[in-house]
């Protein structure tokens, strides 16, 4: 009896709560320049949680700004994305990007409709900047320019120890070429294949 009872609650709790799926498909980086108004590099300065009304929680990364790569900043910008924790709740969407203080970052933003900067496509528009191991120059994950990663030769594939980082310099060059609408370099933009 009890085990009728217990399948009967599962089926009434399986049918009665809807199924929901993400789906994340990475944008190319022309296109995650062209829809940032903001682009800057610089330090994330301080980070607080927010009741987000409707949404549950918000956090807001403080960046001292270092670098405007596009449009116009202060010395310093919030930037909000949805989750965080604030006393015992915890909230968090699949796609936003986390923040902590000292971390050194590009952001692509531009302004949602109340006016808060926010990275397009979520963490598509945030790339850390780390110390290379050896070197200790700065250094990002390479973007998807056309299609192929400006590192890699070849159709991108997670995890392919061939995708290697890109000094700072060179990924704001890239940046700037595609802000002023020029080309890209051939070593960078080889589009002549679709991603697989």
């Amino acid at each position: 009896m009890l085990r009728k009872l217990l399948l009967s609650a599962l089926v009434v709790f399986a049918t009665g709560s809807p199924l929901r799926a993400n789906l994340v498909v990475p944008t190319e980086f022309r296109e995650i320049v062209a829809d940032a108004t903001l682009i800057v590099r610089g330090t994330v300065t301080d980070v607080r949680v927010v009741r987000a009304a409707g949404r549950g929680l918000d956090s807001i990364a403080t960046l001292a700004v270092q670098t405007v790569l596009k449009g116009e900043a202060d010395r310093f910008v919030s930037v909000r994305v949805p989750g965080g924790e604030l006393g015992t709740r915890r909230f968090v969407m699949v796609g936003a990007p986390t923040f902590k203080v000292g971390q050194h970052t590009i952001l692509f933003l531009r302004r949602d409709a109340e006016g808060a900067w926010r990275p397009v496509g979520l963490a598509m528009g945030v790339y850390r900047v780390q110390a290379e191991r050896g070197s200790g120059r700065p250094v990002v994950a390479p973007p998807v320019v056309g299609g192929w990663t400006a590192s890699v030769s070849g159709p991108i594939v997670r995890g392919d120890a061939r995708r290697v980082t890109v000094p700072v310099q060179d990924f704001e060059s890239v940046i700037r070429l595609i802000v002023a609408g020029r080309a890209l370099p051939r070593d960078v933009a080889r589009s002549e294949r679709p991603v697989r």
